[in-house]
């Protein structure tokens, strides 16, 4: 900000009522800006009338959901966005006049930048300075230099995350950007907030973004809706509509907010995002045939929606010798052209490409004499090309596709986290691991940041020309706080004192490591294979193994998938065996229970039996009770839960010994408890002992 000097003004709710009158007394060059911005944006009208002035924060939203912050202030947008906005470049080349603006789907990234943007092009910014909007693609580099006066021009790149040059390269492409809009006076630019590398604290007390070391630009997080803002947004959207949408008289509007305030309460967090709150006519219209919403079910329900329009009208421009298409049909031929974008790394479909693709069935090949409209799913350009209204219809589709079988895709679909939503809110996604392309994909985040659990098991690579094959099958827990040790009081000195702990996400192994998958990496390494005491290999967890062998065995699966794949934290371990039970074991304290549960001097046959072949814990976790001791990556310390912190836990840099956990085929019940530590020198190799891996971190 110029000190001394009165704050300029860009942005402001006071003069929102008076926009769409400015935007619509331009003429010349503004015009046929304002027109292209309609092309690559959608309707401004709409937006303007409609408009709920969000509030930004420091912090992530969803870590308050978590647990793991305390909540943080939130201020009005448009008040944070003057202030940046206001003052020349800084003398300092440390990115500090470069934000960044992270959200959910749905939230409104794209809405408050085209807000600031019809400002501008309005008139009322102050004089002298201008402002460029660009959507993040292909050419964006070459718009950003193509740009006259940089250092009078606020520069807006919207959507990271859509932007195919950064799969798979996010910090490269983050740097590209960077360095292009150094001469602007200011630059903005939005992501979704999976998508965007980790913003970590420093001890100055700032936030920086992981792997950008000499850059300190801004991240702040648009904030959902509060339920006031949500409300006033549908009592606008409803007075608007009036009675002739849904078929009422006036004195039922107040009988209709009700109606849609009820409706808020069964979408629960979704109710927050601005993008299906300015579809609450189509959601009542909706909720009579359905009682359960989740994010799969509203897009399902917005998309009958408008097939059904457009069935409505073709019927009526239907010519005599043909039929129109079943709403089947049109659902297909909008999942042609998803799957034609994704394949095609784009964002638009030329309108030749699309009649193409439409003419592959012929009973929807007649639709190029349909033009869409505002309310379509695809939105026409003034250059005759199409793109889907919101980039999530586009995700949906293909997560339809995959869930329905409808026209086997003939490539892995990029996994994004709404696609994967989409697919595990259907019923699942195991089913589609194998029709998934997980590059760049945040396991840890997403399980973290939906509370989730996700399973994972990666493709390993044979020497030889042999067939890949699966690696260990990993469940994917997102973290949290847990009581920690003998919680009931009865158990050894060194599990006590019970504690409080905090975990990141992480992933363990769904079972320990068998005989088979470690002789694949004995097999790669040519190291010698372990004994099995005649007791049989395969599925058998593997035993006589030291810990530095299930060390060696878990870097060498991080050199095959580029995943951090390691042993366990003792913490991690007993969380993960736990699986949210605070009893001794994680059915309960019930010994008489555990034959169900875990291998053991009881039911074991004295030897180890073959991996998954009892009950799970609550999290589908096999044989952490019981069967073979295992490994976890901490030194022992007896005093270890006095003096480790309590957020991550990892031990000490030596100890006595390396950490087992668990119990094995020969203990009885009290050492297969949840909370029973035991010891042993790395190198040893015992029949008792095996492993299972973790991942992450």
């Amino acid at each position: 900000m110029r000190v001394g000097m009165e704050p300029l003004s860009f942005v402001s709710s006071a003069l929102a009522g008076q926009l769409l009158k400015r935007l619509g007394r331009l003429a010349g060059d503004r015009a046929q800006e304002l027109n292209l911005l309609r092309d690559e944006f959608g309707d401004h009208e709409e937006l303007v009338r409609f408009y709920v002035e969000p509030h930004l924060q420091e912090r992530n939203p969803a870590a308050r959901r978590r647990g793991g912050f305390q909540p943080v202030p939130q201020q009005p947008a448009f008040a944070l966005l003057n202030r940046f906005l206001d003052g020349g470049q800084p003398r300092n080349r440390d990115g500090s006049h470069q934000m960044f603006l992270i959200a959910d789907a749905g939230a409104g990234k794209t809405s408050l930048l085209l807000m600031v943007k019809l400002m501008q092009l309005a008139g009322f910014w102050p004089v002298g300075c201008r402002c460029e909007l660009f959507r993040l693609g292909r050419d964006t580099l070459a718009q950003i230099a193509a740009v006259d006066g940089k250092s009078d021009t606020v520069l807006l790149l919207d959507g990271l995350n859509e932007d195919c040059t950064a799969r798979n390269r996010v910090g490269a492409r983050l740097l590209e950007i960077l360095e292009a809009g150094w001469e602007f006076r200011r630059v903005i630019i939005t992501c979704r907030t999976y998508f965007f590398p980790d913003v970590i604290s420093v001890p100055a007390g700032h936030m920086i973004i992981r792997g950008l070391a000499g850059y300190n630009c801004p991240v702040l997080h648009l904030s959902p809706l509060d339920d006031r803002q949500a409300q006033d947004l549908v009592r606008r959207r409803l007075s608007w509509s009036g009675s002739s949408y849904l078929g009422l008289q006036s004195f039922g509007a107040a009988r209709l907010r009700t109606r849609a305030f009820q409706l808020l309460d069964q979408l629960e967090e979704l109710r927050l995002r601005p993008l299906f709150l300015q579809q609450i006519e189509i959601l009542l219209e909706a909720a009579d045939e359905r009682r359960h919403w989740n994010l799969y079910t509203i897009y399902e329900a917005l998309l009958q929606h408008w097939l059904e329009r457009k069935l409505r009208t073709l019927q009526e421009q239907q010519s005599g010798y043909l039929r129109p298409p079943e709403r089947a049909e049109m659902f297909n031929a909008c999942v042609r052209v998803a799957r034609w974008m994704e394949g095609q790394g784009q964002q638009e479909i030329a309108e030749k490409d699309l009649w193409e693709l439409l003419c592959e069935d012929a009973n929807t090949c007649w639709l190029d004499r349909f033009e869409p409209d505002q309310c379509s799913l695809l939105c026409k350009t003034s250059e005759r090309a199409f793109r889907f209204r919101h980039s999530t219809f586009r995700e949906f589709l293909l997560a339809y596709a995959l869930v329905n079988d409808r026209q086997p895709l003939p490539f892995p679909v990029r996994a994004t986290d709404q696609l994967v939503r989409f697919l595990e809110l259907s019923g699942g996604v195991d089913a589609h691991l194998t029709r998934l392309d997980f590059s760049g994909f945040n396991l840890l985040r997403y399980a973290d940041y939906h509370g989730t659990l996700f399973r994972w098991q990666d493709q390993l690579v044979r020497k030889g020309g042999r067939p890949p094959y699966a690696g260990p099958e990993m469940i994917i827990l997102p973290g949290g706080r847990f009581r920690m040790g003998d919680i009931q009081g009865d158990g050894p000195e060194n599990a006590h004192p019970a504690h409080e702990v905090e975990l990141d996400s992480f992933g363990i192994g769904r079972f320990p490591v068998t005989f088979a998958e470690y002789e694949e990496f004995c097999l790669a390494t040519g190291r010698a294979r372990p004994r099995d005491e005649g007791w049989g290999r395969d599925r058998r967890p593997v035993i006589n193994v030291s810990w530095q062998d299930a060390s060696d065995y878990c870097e060498w699966l991080t050199r095959q998938t580029g995943r951090n794949y390691r042993l366990p934290s003792e913490a991690e371990w007993e969380y993960a065996c736990r699986a949210g039970s605070s009893a001794s074991y994680c059915f309960g304290d019930d010994e008489e229970q555990l034959d169900r549960y875990a291998w053991h001097v009881r039911n074991s046959d004295r030897r180890t039996q073959p991996v998954g072949s009892i009950q799970p814990n609550a999290w589908g976790l096999h044989d952490m009770h019981g069967n073979v001791w295992e490994w976890c990556a901490d030194w022992y310390a007896k005093d270890s839960y006095t003096i480790y912190p309590a957020r991550n836990p990892s031990g000490g840099e030596q100890g006595a010994g390396r950490v087992l956990r668990g119990g094995s085929w020969d203990s009885s019940a009290k050492f297969a408890s949840s909370y029973f530590r035991f010891c042993l020198s790395p190198g040893l190799r015992i029949i008792r002992a095996g492993f299972r891996v973790a991942l992450g971190g």
